[in-house]
């Protein structure tokens, strides 16, 4: 094999296609060969047609069996040994864990482990969230600081917070890098004309049902405006995540449904098609985040966002210009905000154009490849 192949792991394959694919091309422009490991879905013949090599592997996300750990920890070793990369990438928790793991066995030259946000296990306060924060963090102390390492967050928060848990230098000078975002294609994605008034007015959730999302909020937030208000809409747009500890069932979704006519589960969605038809993004989650993809594709299209003041969130919003931020679990200032914006079209309208501005710089699909590119090639 080639001394410049670079291998990406990653849990889903329908993530790393509509994730992370301006990295992709920022590794190929700095002259790698690229393949992924990771489970064999419906995305495998997308990601071979964009030059990736899928190399087919199951992880188990919600597993904590620790023989399982052990066993695929040892697989990925063998699977490094076999291929020989010159850089490995792991994204999010358990590629990170197992990856970084398996590397060290394995003596890969220069490992990449990317936090997409610190998810569930940094943002709840559950048992099971404190107890695994124990274990995580000591092990990331000593993974994360290994000669080779890079560590790449989306947002400052992020690397600030493991700094502050020791799981990383307090130093500035360290193996840091930050990359904000996923990238999102400002090409193909385009500012969309608001839906005219004097219709429903459409807000939009889009990304997987979990509580952490902030699902809770959103349905205190429409059960307070189910009478005041009848003429806003709320869209669900995106599918249960059966791996995730805190996903919501598809019954649980029926339920508020049924329970709410303003309340539209839409499923899997192509959200270009959506935003033709809704005025404002909604993202209340209680924290975890990277960068939101759904926030980044809302703001390509225009359109202004209400977001809570989590790490993440943040990033994507300048308070009062392209949208308001509101704390989490705050039902009813989300109520507020969204009926300011239901009442004033020229608003949506100057907040969507900020919006469009905010992801014209640096969260752009091409500068995220730029960045990816100029990271990869200095480790050659």
């Amino acid at each position: 094999m080639s001394q410049k192949l670079l291998i990406f792991v990653v849990t889903e394959d329908w993530y790393f296609l509509s994730h992370r694919m301006p990295t992709v091309k920022g590794a190929q422009a700095a002259g790698y060969q690229v393949a992924v490991i990771t489970g064999d879905g419906t995305a495998r013949a997308v990601i071979e047609a964009q030059g990736v090599r899928v190399i087919p592997f199951s992880f188990d996300r919600r597993s904590l069996n620790p023989l399982k750990a052990l066993r695929q920890i040892w697989q990925l070793r063998c699977l490094y040994r076999a291929e020989g990369p010159q850089v490995v990438h792991h994204i999010a928790m358990k590629p990170i864990l197992f990856g970084a793991l398996a590397a060290w066995l394995a003596g890969v030259p220069h490992v990449v482990n990317a936090f997409a946000g610190l998810g569930y296990v940094f943002s709840a306060d559950t048992m099971l969230a404190r107890g695994m924060r124990l274990i995580l963090i000591p092990a990331f102390h000593f993974l994360l600081n290994r000669p080779g390492s890079v560590v790449l967050f989306q947002n400052e928060d992020d690397r600030a917070l493991l700094r502050k848990l020791r799981a990383l230098p307090l130093r500035g000078d360290d193996n840091t890098v930050l990359i904000r975002g996923s990238g999102v294609d400002t090409q193909a994605l385009r500012p969309l004309p608001l839906p005219e008034g004097g219709g429903d007015f459409i807000c939009v959730f889009a990304g997987r049902m979990i509580g952490i999302k902030g699902l809770p909020t959103l349905q205190e937030a429409f059960a307070r405006l189910q009478h005041s208000s009848p003429q806003i809409k709320l869209w669900l747009c995106g599918q249960p995540d059966p791996g995730n500890p805190g996903s919501w069932t598809q019954q649980q979704i029926d339920a508020w449904v049924a329970d709410n006519p303003q309340v539209i589960f839409k499923g899997h969605c192509q959200m270009a098609d959506i935003w033709q038809q809704a005025h404002v993004a909604l993202q209340p989650s209680y924290g975890g985040e990277g960068i939101p993809k759904s926030l980044l594709e809302a703001a390509a299209c225009g359109r202004p966002i209400i977001a809570t003041d989590v790490p993440g969130c943040r990033d994507m919003v300048v308070e009062g210009q392209n949208g308001f931020l509101v704390p989490p679990h705050d039902a009813a200032l989300l109520a507020e905000r969204i009926v300011l914006l239901a009442q004033d079209h020229d608003l949506c309208q100057r907040m969507g154009h900020a919006s469009r501005v905010l992801v014209e710089g640096e969260l752009s699909a091409e500068a995220v490849s730029r960045k990816a590119q100029a990271l990869y090639q200095s480790l050659l």
